[in-house]
């Protein structure tokens, strides 16, 4: 059974003793894989507060930035489940992959992971002078990586035995326990706040959210 609560670090506390620009700091160390969006959430709350709203531009850097954490956080859930099923190699290349998120992120924020970079009000710094030029270099290799990562287990059996029909749960079960995410998503249910509740201008892109009936791991 899970322990809630073994892991809590004051950072509601602390940061009750600190500014809302220092706030950041914390609140970046509350989930280490997507720590761009916590961020963000923190920052658009204090946004919220002061009845301010951020410049279009850093709007959409900072939607750039969290798209970027969120492959990379993909990636470790998939190389991590590989490691546990005894695929080891799934692990070593989840991680290769991640890597160039973290250098992209790095470029721009400076740091690998617990940024500080999305502030209430905007963000630190203007995108770096060759940010087009990593984005550029990014994507085809994100392609490759995410192409042999699905060669490596696409037809797997042992991947496919330990994972499907393992671990169900439904639509319904979703909503009584509050699961979102792709776990909500894995159970058919369309749901992905970009589109249900847009926030820093997503509802200006058109992009489908994916879903699978299926619900089990």
């Amino acid at each position: 059974r899970p322990g809630v609560g073994f892991l809590h670090t004051g950072i509601e506390k602390t940061t009750e003793f600190r500014t809302w620009t220092q706030g950041v700091t914390l609140v970046t160390r509350a989930d280490y894989l997507s720590p761009l969006f916590s961020e963000t959430a923190y920052s658009m709350a204090v946004e919220r507060l002061l009845g301010v709203e951020a410049p279009a531009r850093a709007q959409l850097i900072r939607i750039l930035l969290m798209e970027v954490n969120r492959v990379s956080s993909h990636l470790v859930t998939l190389g991590a489940t590989g490691l546990e099923l005894g695929a080891i190699t799934m692990m070593t290349n989840g991680i290769r992959a991640r890597e160039r998120c973290l250098d992209v992120l790095e470029a721009i924020t400076g740091l690998r992971m617990n940024h500080g970079f999305i502030r209430p009000g905007g963000i630190a710094t203007d995108l770096p002078e060759d940010f087009r030029d990593l984005i550029d270099a990014f994507l085809p290799a994100m392609w490759r990586e995410l192409a042999e990562l699905d060669k490596l287990v696409g037809g797997q059996p042992i991947w496919i035995n330990r994972l499907k029909n393992v671990g169900w749960l439904g639509v319904e079960g979703c909503v009584a326990l509050g699961v979102t995410g792709p776990m909500l998503r894995g159970a058919g249910l369309a749901w992905d706040l970009r589109k249900t509740e847009p926030y820093l201008g997503y509802d200006t892109f058109d992009f489908d959210v994916p879903t699978d009936g299926r619900g089990d791991c």
